[in-house]
């Protein structure tokens, strides 16, 4: 063997021995490809509830719209921290005419407030024990009372009214905490605070704030 054969063998072992020593770890077959783990995305799911409340009215005299009772029902799209919902409620004030000049011998009598009302929620899912949140939405009522004709001794709105049901816009701001009672479950407890414009029923903006409580359900992620 001659001397260049040699020195050309000895080069050679120098440039290859050390990939022939690579331990099988470092081996990636050229076609494994890399496996990426796909983005969670956010996990949706159907949200209902119903709530029983006690609508107080602010901007009244206390003794002729006395406190009443408000049942709301409502389903929605709980999309972990937002739910978009949609509801349905009635609620009933009692209206004493009695204590109003000119109406003595009318009594007392409900007014009656149907309303529908599309909601945006914002919600902390991830607590363990609560459910904490901060809504807001557009209240589309319809409003009735009993024939009140009474308005020459008396300008308030109760005054003046008519036994038919009549459209007010309104909205209404809430905030509530749901505190778990099962695996889906909640107990819903809260306050809504809610006013609505003249319309064709009323004479001017009336306000109330509503003291709640009932239940939540949560379904299954989709």
């Amino acid at each position: 063997m001659s001397f260049t054969t040699k020195v050309l063998m000895i080069m050679a072992l120098v440039l290859f021995a050390p990939a022939s020593f690579a331990s099988a770890e470092d081996y990636v077959p050229a076609s494994s490809g890399k496996r990426f783990t796909p983005v969670k995305g956010p996990e949706i799911r159907v949200i209902t509830g119903a709530t029983l409340g006690v609508p107080i009215f602010l901007n009244v005299d206390s003794e002729v719209v006395r406190p009443g009772a408000d049942m709301y029902a409502w389903v929605g799209l709980d999309i972990e921290w937002l739910v978009f919902a949609v509801g349905f409620g009635a609620a009933w004030n009692a209206i004493d005419l009695d204590t109003v000049p000119g109406g003595e011998g009318l009594g007392r009598s409900p007014m009656t407030r149907l309303y529908v009302t599309p909601e945006i929620r914002f919600q902390v899912p991830k607590a363990k024990a609560v459910l904490p949140y901060l809504s807001g939405a557009f209240d589309a009522n319809w409003w009735r009372h009993r024939d009140a004709n009474i308005s020459t001794s008396c300008s308030v709105w109760y005054c003046s009214t008519r036994a038919r049901f009549e459209f007010a816009p309104g909205f209404t701001g809430k905030v509530g905490m749901g505190i778990k009672a099962g695996e889906r479950v909640y107990v819903d407890i809260g306050m809504k605070y809610s006013f609505t414009g003249a319309g064709n029923f009323f004479d001017s903006t009336q306000r109330w704030l509503t003291p709640f409580a009932g239940v939540i359900y949560r379904g299954d992620p989709g």
